[in-house]
């Protein structure tokens, strides 16, 4: 779906629009791009799924091997949303093209509705990070207690994840 939406891009960039037809083709272009990130994040962590089942569960060679190959495919896919960007929104510089974007160059080349909508994003994003891996323990204690199978490893290693993603939040807000 990805390369599909793509693939329409280049095909719209190709075409002249004028007035409210214009915006419209940027609000397409907009959505596609979203969709585009969406589906490429989706694929990646649905990629990283099949392949530790693999390795896990069935320990089938074919299925690994394909698990491999789609997991390279959606990573490129993800590093490539620069590039992509840059086909979305031809009149922005965001980085240099031998250097992949971060924070601060993609905020200066963003307007203030823009930078709303990614602080938005961020801080719902943060926020239900921090619900899911609260809830994730909680079930993986109640788990541990009711089939003696030990989570113990699980819970130590979300625990982490949730303490270096608070930490590195209120480091950054602090530090401003």
């Amino acid at each position: 779906m990805s390369i599909f939406r793509y693939q329409q891009i280049k095909s719209l960039n190709k075409q002249n629009f004028s007035g409210e037809e214009e915006d419209g083709v940027e609000n397409r272009k907009y959505k596609m791009f979203s969709d585009y990130a969406l589906c490429t994040h989706v694929s990646f962590v649905f990629s990283i799924l099949a392949l530790s089942l693999s390795l896990i569960v069935t320990q089938n060679v074919i299925m690994i091997i394909v698990s491999v190959i789609v997991l390279i495919i959606t990573f490129f896919l993800g590093n490539y949303m620069s590039h992509f960007a840059q086909l979305v929104y031809p009149e922005r510089t965001v980085t240099p093209s031998t250097s992949k974007p971060d924070a601060e160059s993609v905020l200066d080349v963003a307007d203030d509705g823009e930078k709303y909508v990614i602080l938005d994003g961020l801080f719902k994003s943060q926020s239900l990070l921090n619900f899911s891996l609260f809830f994730a323990i909680a079930f993986s204690v109640t788990y541990s207690i009711t089939t003696n199978d030990s989570e113990i490893f699980s819970i130590i290693l979300m625990a982490i994840v949730l303490l270096v993603v608070n930490v590195k939040y209120q480091l950054v807000v602090r530090n401003k």
